[in-house]
């Protein structure tokens, strides 16, 4: 069986059950990993005195008191991580693991119990001169391990000090509720699960399957609550993909079966593995599929670092039907192993730290932003700071439309009271008043209002409104990027969050823009000013129309290129000035052709004299269009009139770029 079912039929944590194998020295990754025979015969012999199972009143301690023993210096787990993460913070760990960080030799020895002689004659075989006191970088730490054949494990509260700073100091630490970011490509079911999960209906209000922006929701499972983040699957919003793995603590990553793995899904690993966080794999619409195609996806998994863990990897993959509900209890089960796993813990008392998830204007209320605490408590009428911004929470609304005094640690909630609009990822802090107050006159009072694009010359021009920051954010880097494609240019005169208004008309009337809405109302009196100036304003709902509608805009006003092709050459023979037509080139077609409109290049002497654009083409006395190899021609150059016999002159056309 596996471990997680070991754990549930003799009431022993995973996490016990876990380590007292790997202690043992078997090859044991996760709750998700198969005991096999040797090692179910040592775990019930550890066990024998517990053998009811289901018997809550005698809970084992037999698994503490195997993990005091002295464990085995060489593991037989060969897990690896990738470095780069640079802060760390000591722990304790067992002889047969490495926290992967820069280390002395004398430390690697004190920690693994290899003595320092080996270390340094197996370096020495390797190429490297060391002494006992020189330090070791990550990557020679992580090479030794292998060679030892020791676990190597990221530093315990690295990521937490990556995103949020240490715990508050004498503060004690209680278990929270894990958060968890769903990721993946569009339209391959990340909001459908969050349906089934949560019993509600968010993907039928979306517009082209597509989240718009973050949602955060706390989902009362069977399994305890979890905190999902729903996140975007269009290319547009890296950033707030990248954003929700900044502050989640497990990754589901959603791969529909019958699509396999697409570049968002690639984008999502690379967000993942970059921070460390735990990935679950859920292989989705098994409904529509041959069972076969779990291998496939897998496969396609493993060629981007996410290896099953039956293939000897770590990732967890659940073959699931967000449609049909099945498989989907299995995968809460392993988010609420993984959590157990990861002993998750948090301060429930001082002020609150963590992160803006959203923010946007609503009415009634003004700036609001979504944030979700790591520490700490905020209450209605504290002070905070948020990025550039101040403000006294006013409402705290949760993840079920109810008015709250207070959240705590991972509870995703809505406060009102911002100054201005937060950006999306900023950091969130509540405060003194005494700090506040210095803070607010330190804040830059600027509207968020900001030019952005090309500034060049027939560039075209448009105003942007948007519902949320991020929304804004993600648009103003696509046009960006689809600006430095085009000729002229892509100009964003103003970009603000909220409805479009009377003053947005006048300014793009002013300037001679455009105005683009994405999910946002046009004020009544805006529509009327719009029609009586003659200003455009095009709504939309879906972020993917827009930019297609602004990639067929910067293909009209686009300037065609041409590029000169030589298509034939002639020698001069002899020179008519004709009163009343001009100088005469009288000519011997040598090759190829020459036409009305053809530009010319003229050599004499092999040295180019000058050029011009033929004007007129005669051939036996009679007006022409071409001429053709071997035929003689006069021709009268505009530009161009110094003819002597013997010039040699190339006709080029001007033929559309391909």
């Amino acid at each position: 069986m596996r471990v997680y079912e070991f754990s549930k039929q003799y009431n022993i944590p995973a996490k016990d059950v876990i380590t007292t194998l790997r202690a043992e020295g078997f090859d044991i990754k996760s709750h998700m990993s198969i005991i096999d025979e040797k090692a179910m015969v040592f775990l019930k012999k550890k066990i024998k005195s517990h053998d009811k199972p289901h018997d809550k009143s005698e809970k084992s301690d037999t698994i503490k008191q195997i993990n005091e023993k002295p464990v085995s210096v060489v593991s037989s787990a060969k897990k690896e991580i990738s470095a780069g993460d640079k802060k760390t913070v000591d722990q304790k760990v067992d002889a047969g693991t490495v926290i992967l960080k820069e280390m002395s030799v004398a430390d690697f020895a004190h920690k693994t119990g290899i003595p320092v002689s080996d270390i340094i004659l197996t370096l020495l075989k390797a190429g490297v001169v060391s002494s006992k006191n020189k330090a070791l970088p990550e990557d020679v730490v992580r090479s030794l391990a292998k060679h030892y054949e020791l676990e190597v494990v990221a530093p315990q509260l690295s990521q937490e000090v990556e995103r949020l700073g240490e715990a508050p100091k004498d503060v004690a630490l209680n278990e929270r509720l894990p958060v968890v970011v769903v990721l993946g490509h569009v339209d391959h079911g990340k909001t459908t699960l969050l349906d089934f999960i949560r019993k509600t209906r968010v993907a039928s209000r979306e517009k082209g399957g597509i989240t718009q922006h973050i949602g955060a929701y706390e989902a009362i499972t069977n399994h305890g609550n979890i905190v999902f983040l729903d996140t975007p699957g269009h290319e547009a919003f890296s950033k707030i993909r990248k954003r929700g793995v900044r502050v989640a603590d497990i990754v589901i990553l959603i791969v529909a079966a019958d699509d396999g793995v697409k570049p968002q899904t690639v984008e999502a690993i690379r967000h993942a593995l970059a921070m460390k966080v735990p990935i679950i794999v859920a292989i989705n619409k098994m409904d529509k599929v041959d069972p076969a195609r779990v291998d496939v996806v897998k496969r396609e998994l493993s060629q981007h670092g996410v290896v099953p863990e039956e293939w000897g990897g770590t990732a967890i993959c659940i073959p699931i039907s967000a449609k049909t509900g099945a498989g989907i209890d299995g995968l809460l089960e392993m988010i609420a192993l993984q959590a157990q796993l990861m002993e998750l813990r948090a301060a429930h008392e001082g002020f609150a730290r963590g992160f803006v998830l959203e923010s946007s204007l609503e009415k009634g209320y003004g700036q609001v932003a979504t944030i979700i605490s790591q520490h700490g408590v905020v209450h209605v009428g504290d002070f905070f700071i948020a990025g550039n911004t101040v403000g006294k929470v006013s409402t705290i609304t949760d993840s079920h439309a109810k008015r709250l005094k207070d959240a705590g640690p991972s509870i995703p909630v809505r406060i009102s009271g911002f100054e201005s609009l937060p950006k999306a990822g900023d950091y969130f802090e509540c405060v003194s008043k005494s700090d506040y107050l210095a803070r607010r006159g330190m804040v830059d009072d600027r509207q968020s209002f900001e030019y952005h694009g090309d500034k060049k010359e027939g560039a075209l021009k448009f105003v942007i409104k948007t519902d949320t920051n991020s929304s804004k954010e993600a648009l103003l880097d696509s046009v960006a990027t689809l600006s430095r494609k085009t000729d002229k240019g892509i100009s964003v005169l103003l970009a603000g969050v909220g409805g479009v208004t009377e003053s947005d008309v006048e300014l793009a009337y002013n300037t001679g823009a455009s105005i683009i809405g994405l999910h946002v109302k046009v004020e009544p009196n805006a529509i009327l000013l719009a029609q009586q100036r003659g200003v455009s304003i095009h709504r939309f709902d879906i972020i993917y129309k827009l930019l297609e509608s602004f990639e067929v805009w910067a293909k009209k006003t686009a300037t065609t290129k041409k590029v000169y092709t030589r298509v034939g050459e002639a020698n001069v023979l002899r020179v008519f000035d004709i009163k009343g037509v001009g100088v005469i080139a009288g000519s011997y077609v040598k090759e190829g052709r020459f036409a009305v409109g053809g530009r010319v290049n003229i050599l004499r002497g092999n040295k180019k004299i000058g050029e011009g654009v033929i004007k007129s083409l005669q051939r036996d006395k009679k007006s022409v269009k071409e001429v053709h190899t071997g035929f003689e021609c006069g021709f009268v150059v505009e530009g161009f009139s110094d003819w002597l016999p013997d010039d040699v002159v190339e006709c080029l056309l001007e033929l559309p770029a391909k």
